[in-house]
């Protein structure tokens, strides 16, 4: 890179300077950025409906059983509103397992991020290419937004231009862009980057107007996504060490902001919003030493999948030894990061505010499984740190040390993540946008049992997730197709079946593995919640009850009994054979019979 463009000469192309220079200090950058990331996500237009997408149809329309299900969830980002009768409920219509806590609670409070949704279901209901359209300009929003802070905070320079071309091309941005139900994640990303402006123009500017904007921004980020709850550590990051006022006048500007997420917390608990009783989240205020836990070891592969490779939700899906290698490079990374950015970071004012605003973006990602699409914040911070890290290596600043064995290790680090962020996560970008279409699985899956469902009574006697049975009755709905009155699902994940007959009414099912084999079955049942020898849980035509639990009080048999005998010509018994669900027959009297479990496979 050139020398640093300063004064009358930043934000202004002269023929001296390289071209790449010039485009990275154009005044018209955040907009050139942002129809560069549009253009690289664009082939999402044609990737359909995936998951959730197909829920949120249905809850939104006018299906029969829509407005229904609706209720039980409270909001479309939710799955069960903690009401015992209305979980059983759910058991009943096939949309929750057996095994769901009867208390389960997952239902959070997005209202601006919702009537993005309604906007869809009351113009274009069924068209998947502009419902992907509006995801896309909520994106496009975003990088306009981010590319006008980057440049607030560190002028119109290659400096600010760097940062916002990588936040631009940033590939962790792809699954939320892909994936029409995820759209919250940038709803609440571009409010909060606003938030972010305006407070800086209030306190650098004096602008009482931007005072007033800023909170108000915070609350409708918060509305839109709980993760939103980053920027806060922004805004401390900010009063630390960029504020000039006085230390009375930096902790006021925040006083604003401070009462405004209390009453938020407030009116999100008395609204009874949130996660309760579900393995998949962790409240740090309720658990605060199981969190610090977790987030030792979430926190790294959330920097991994940052900067570089693979993914942070790798480590959930990958078999074997490769959970504890992935762990162990995103730990080696982590300290890389740190060896790297110390000095600069003990050096530049700027330069702490990005990491520390990064490193607080952390916590409230860490509340649940690691995944990429949490990472909105932590980028924003990553990124800035990132390109004064290149910027320095290039203009051999002066907080450079001098040591030969840091300076292998600086600029090793600083090529490799500059280098990928400049050449390969454009290149990723459209894929990851486009990764969604891998989850296909569980539409095909679908529609296979549904092909089947010429009998009152649809038995799935193993599956790969609940969404292979929970779209069952929501795709029927939407595309009116018949559906059975009762559709039953016996076991999920990975984990090996033996099924014994034990009488003309019942089978005995040993899970190999337990019931909750693979982490995302969590969503519905924490670990730590047992169920005891002799629960029942009775629904029409067939109760299950727990006849054998393992180490963490979790069904390790179960015995069901169904009403009528199993050759019952109104029941039909299916199971997964890898791609589809086909035809099972029961065990003879007294037998046993193996059934294969199967993860969830991602591939078209």
């Amino acid at each position: 890179m050139a020398e640093r463009a300063t004064g009358a000469d930043a934000g202004t192309e002269g023929e001296d300077r390289p071209r790449f220079v010039a485009f990275l200090e154009h005044p018209h950058l955040p907009l050139r950025l942002a129809l560069l990331a549009t253009l690289l996500t664009a082939p999402t237009l044609a990737i359909g409906f995936h998951l959730d997408d197909y829920v949120h149809r249905y809850l939104l329309s006018e299906s029969p059983g829509g407005d229904a299900l609706l209720r039980a969830y409270e909001s479309p980002f939710g799955i069960a509103n903690g009401e015992r009768d209305v979980n059983s409920w759910q058991i009943e219509q096939g949309y929750a397992p057996w095994w769901t806590d009867e208390h389960l609670l997952v239902s959070l409070y997005r209202p601006i991020s919702e009537l993005t949704h309604r906007l869809d279901a009351a113009l274009w209901p069924d068209s998947a290419p502009l419902q992907h359209a509006h995801s896309l300009l909520w994106h496009f929003a975003l990088i306009f937004a981010a590319a006008l802070l980057y440049r607030r905070l560190m002028g119109p320079t290659t400096l600010a231009g760097a940062a916002a071309l990588f936040y631009a091309v940033d590939h962790t941005h792809g699954f939320a862009v892909g994936w029409i139900a995820n759209r919250n994640a940038l709803v609440a990303a571009f409010f909060g980057v606003l938030c972010l402006l305006a407070h800086h123009r209030a306190r650098a500017e004096g602008s009482r107007a931007m005072a007033a904007v800023a909170p108000a921004m915070l609350l409708a980020a918060l509305l839109a996504g709980e993760g939103a709850i980053a920027v806060t550590g922004y805004l401390a990051a900010y009063a630390l060490f960029l504020d000039r006022a006085s230390l009375r006048s930096r902790v006021l500007s925040l006083v604003p902001h401070a009462l405004l997420v209390v009453a938020w917390r407030i009116g999100y608990g008395a609204l009874d919003r949130g996660a309760r009783g579900s393995g998949l989240y962790l409240d740090p205020v309720q658990e605060p030493l199981v969190f610090a836990a977790a987030m030792l070891e979430r926190a790294p592969l959330l920097l991994l999948g940052e900067l570089a490779m693979p993914p942070a939700e790798t480590a959930l899906f990958a078999g074997g030894p490769w959970p504890q290698v992935i762990l162990g490079v995103a730990a080696a990374v982590t300290l890389w990061l740190v060896v790297a950015a110390l000095p600069l970071v003990r050096a530049d004012a700027t330069a702490r505010f990005w990491a520390l605003g990064m490193l607080l973006a952390l916590v409230p990602a860490c509340t649940t499984h690691p995944n990429n699409r949490l990472l909105f914040f932590v980028g924003l911070g990553a990124m800035g740190l990132l390109s004064q890290l290149w910027h320095g290596m290039l203009e051999r600043a002066s907080w450079l040390l001098e040591g030969r064995a840091w300076r292998a290790a600086a600029h090793g680090f600083t090529a490799v993540i500059t280098g990928f962020h400049l050449l390969l996560s454009p290149l990723l970008l459209p894929v990851m946008a486009c990764s969604v279409v891998l989850t296909s699985e569980t539409r095909a899956a679908a529609d296979s049992a549904l092909a089947q469902s010429d009998r009152p009574e649809l038995v799935l006697v193993s599956t790969p997730d609940y969404f292979h049975v929970k779209l069952v009755p929501v795709i029927a709905a939407l595309e009116g197709l018949p559906a059975p009155a009762r559709l039953r699902a016996l076991a999920f994940g990975s984990t090996d079946l033996q099924v014994t007959r034990d009488a003309p009414h019942s089978l005995r099912v040993r899970y190999t593995d337990g019931i909750l084999a693979d982490p995302l079955l969590e969503l519905y049942r924490a670990r730590e919640t047992p169920i005891p020898v002799g629960t029942e849980v009775v629904l029409e035509g067939m109760t299950a009850e727990v006849t054998a639990v393992d180490a963490d009080g979790q069904p390790r048999e179960a015995l069901f009994r169904f009403a009528s005998p199993l050759e019952d010509a109104s029941r039909r018994f299916l199971t997964w054979d890898g791609t589809r669900f086909v035809p099972w027959t029961p065990p003879a009297a007294g037998g046993t019979r193996t059934v294969e479990g199967h993860a969830v496979r991602f591939g078209l």
